[in-house]
């Protein structure tokens, strides 16, 4: 073992190729992690579900999930220090707990992760068929947005992470900008002092008192969900050890302010007593507001600024899941032939391909039987639970990992208070997500999950008799410095 605790690194057998070193550094990271939130997305999609059970304390409830959310990147920001992998929690799991709740770890992420660019695509794909059918009166396939969103996933991550990154940044920053100046504007035609703060920060503004800010936690701890997303890039970052940690904790701050601005903008747009009453059942809530603000041009600015989101969520999302197949094919506990990296791009091709297909097959099998809407709230409620239990799990990695590899740097607060807490405010989240059980289609979630838990355990004991080592190396895969991938089994 290396000094670090882990296995002496060996180099790639001849003929095999790494991913490409220091392609990003620490502020494309951090947009790695903004953009894998769609901000935008984040509040335009979830608008609904959040103000039917939070009411006006929409607000109130992306702070709570932004707070939960930071304590989770502290522990982020703890294992990346030691633990830099593209097996992100499959790895610091593996290796701060055992390596068998490790795998299944990385088995309840794909639960969620891989989910994602389809919970993005499938709600945008909704928004751009009726703007398009508001300002034209063209009619306009969903399915037919989501098929070409997905060629161009597949397209450019095949080609190369640089290229992916740039273009999620650029994307970023024009939803931003163009849904800042949006709730500027609501700022400037409402006004802000003639509205009740409290409404929007205490349980004043929801009906449903603590029960129904619960569940509106479940859609708004959903669209924090990415910030962790910089971890499986760790690879191919400059710097890993202190890129991926502080990467988390930096695009978690900066979503956290645009959740509380564009939030508290939505409940003076539409006044708390409508938010509560009209904007659930809306079938566009935004369009409205930027139409009152902007005419059709805000309509089709708005449209614009919803697409990069989706676009720019699902890239740093695929960006994540393939690097993730990739590690967990290359330690061998999943098929071997998701490691293969590009020659020429550098890239996990195969494990890019095979994601761009499953996902475009799941997301229009949800699409036609469920219908968008309902294949968005049910693809939510099962992403929920799945990232909610990852979270948990690397919680409590940190502070046993730490008392007993590095006892010398545990840190009261950073160590053990930051997890503990965050694994308690969770629990009361993940409670709410299956009890009392939502109406059809959201109640089948539960179900969804614990099946693909049972899958998992069954595969766990089929390799834990078939492949006992490279279960092991799931602890031992640690990318180092020097560019070489520790532990992996040859």
């Amino acid at each position: 073992m290396a000094s670090d605790g882990t296995s002496a690194g060996t180099a790639a057998a001849p003929g095999q190729h790494s991913l490409r070193r220091d392609v990003v550094g620490l502020p494309a990271s951090t947009f790695q992690g903004v953009s894998h939130m769609a901000p935008a997305a984040g509040v335009i999609l979830g608008a609904g579900f959040i103000a039917s059970s939070a009411g006006a304390a929409f607000p109130l409830a992306f702070g709570l999930a932004g707070l939960i959310s930071l304590l989770i990147s502290f522990s982020i920001y703890q294992m990346a220090k030691h633990l830099p992998s593209a097996g992100g929690y499959y790895t610091y799991v593996s290796r701060g707990i055992n390596p068998r709740l490790g795998f299944l770890t990385g088995w309840v992420y794909f639960l969620y992760d891989p989910l994602i660019p389809n919970l993005c695509t499938i709600t945008v794909s909704t928004y751009v068929a009726a703007s398009i059918q508001e300002l034209f009166g063209v009619p306009f396939p969903w399915w037919l947005y989501c098929i070409v969103v997905y060629l161009g996933l597949g397209f450019i991550t095949f080609v190369g992470l640089r290229p992916s990154i740039r273009t999620a940044i650029t994307f970023t920053l024009l939803e931003v900008l163009i849904t800042l100046a949006l709730a500027v504007t609501i700022f400037g035609q409402h006004g802000v002092t003639g509205h009740d703060l409290s409404l929007g920060f205490s349980l004043a503004g929801t009906p449903k008192g603590l029960s129904g800010l619960a569940f509106g936690l479940i859609f708004t701890v959903l669209s924090y969900t990415g910030f962790e997303s910089t971890i499986p890039l760790a690879e191919e970052t400059r710097n890993p050890r202190r890129s991926i940690a502080w990467a988390a904790v930096l695009s978690v701050i900066i979503v956290l302010a645009y959740y509380l601005i564009f939030g508290f903008a939505t409940v003076v747009g539409w006044g708390a007593e409508n938010v509560i009453k009209t904007l659930p059942t809306a079938a566009a809530p935004y369009n409205t507001l930027a139409h009152s603000a902007w005419g059709n041009f805000g309509i089709a600015i708005l449209t614009l600024a919803l697409m990069n989101s989706g676009w720019g969520c699902s890239l740093a999302g695929q960006n994540a899941v393939i690097r993730v197949l990739y590690k967990m094919g290359q330690v061998g506990v999943l098929p071997s032939a998701l490691a293969r990296v590009h020659p020429t791009y550098r890239t996990p091709y195969v494990a890019s391909i095979a994601m761009t297909l499953l996902s475009l097959v799941v997301l229009l099998v949800l699409g036609v039987l469920l219908g968008p809407a309902n294949g968005f709230g049910l693809l939510a409620t099962v992403i929920s639970v799945g990232t909610i239990l990852v979270y948990i799990l690397g919680m409590v990695s940190v502070p046993i990992f730490y008392r007993r590899e590095h006892p010398d740097e545990a840190n009261l607060f950073m160590t053990y208070v930051f997890p503990i807490v965050g694994v308690l405010l969770l629990i009361p989240v993940l409670y709410a997500s299956v009890w009392p059980p939502p109406a059809f289609p959201l109640n089948l979630a539960p179900y969804i999950d614990l099946l693909w838990i049972l899958i998992g355990v069954a595969l766990l004991v089929y390799l834990s008799r078939t492949r006992p080592k490279q279960l092991q190396a799931g602890a031992e895969t640690i990318f180092t410095e020097t560019g070489v991938a520790e532990g992996v089994p040859r």
